[in-house]
């Protein structure tokens, strides 16, 4: 059973490809990161509970989700590499696929991730990463934004999830990956704001929206 490490993103964004940019971003502190053997021992002192089909839909959701974001940001960092913080979500994502993984060989639950990047089981969100990566890749305020718009996604269908378990193991992974989610939205905020960037929230309440970026970087629960 793999290892479980959750990364916080912690570098700030700044300029974009082919234009000045504004100043960087002053990175927020380091934050600390539980021990990958000490996370791995959680879980595996969590009870294996059943499944209903509202949970295993919501596990499929997350998997394609994570690697939706490790898709979408390596892409759009591939046009913007001067938004280091586009590289990091996108490899805080990949371990996040693999934290998935676990869940789904726990449950013996087959993996609906496709090997090739930008392809996707799930068809609404094909549809979104198509229409994402159109949009971000027009300009870094651009990438920025839609980043931002599927990390508040990703942090509803966490916080939908969370509501729809009362397994304790799904629960644990789930309330890691809110943390680090929350953590990128701060983040992204931040930079979107170094380029006059006035973000409105789409997937979660603007009151929501103001208390995750009001509120400093978390520690990932142990």
């Amino acid at each position: 059973m793999g290892i479980l490490l959750l990364v916080c993103i912690l570098v700030a964004a700044a300029g974009c490809t082919g234009q000045q940019g504004p100043a960087p971003v002053t990175p927020a502190a380091p934050v600390a990161t539980p021990s990958p053997s000490a996370t791995d021992m959680a879980f595996n002192a969590l009870p294996k509970g059943e499944l209903n089909a509202t949970e295993t839909a919501d596990i499929l959701l997350l998997q394609e989700e994570a690697k939706f974001a490790y898709d979408l940001n390596a892409a759009l960092y591939g046009m913007h590499t001067t938004l280091p913080l586009l590289q990091d979500i996108s490899n805080a994502a990949k371990v996040s696929m693999k934290v998935d993984d676990v869940i789904l060989f726990r449950y013996d639950i087959p993996n609906p991730e496709k090997q090739k990047a930008g392809i996707f089981t799930n068809p609404l969100l094909q549809q979104m990463y198509n229409n994402d990566l159109n949009t971000g890749l027009s300009s870094a305020a651009d990438a920025l934004r839609v980043s931002a718009q599927f990390t508040e996604m990703n942090i509803a269908d966490l916080s939908a999830a969370i509501g729809r378990t009362d397994n304790q193991d799904l629960t644990y992974i789930y309330n890691h990956q809110m943390a680090v989610a929350s953590n990128n939205l701060r983040q992204l905020s931040q930079a979107m704001s170094g380029y006059g960037v006035v973000y409105t929230p789409n997937y979660i309440t603007a009151e929501s929206y103001a208390r995750i970026i009001a509120s400093p970087m978390e520690r990932i629960p142990e």
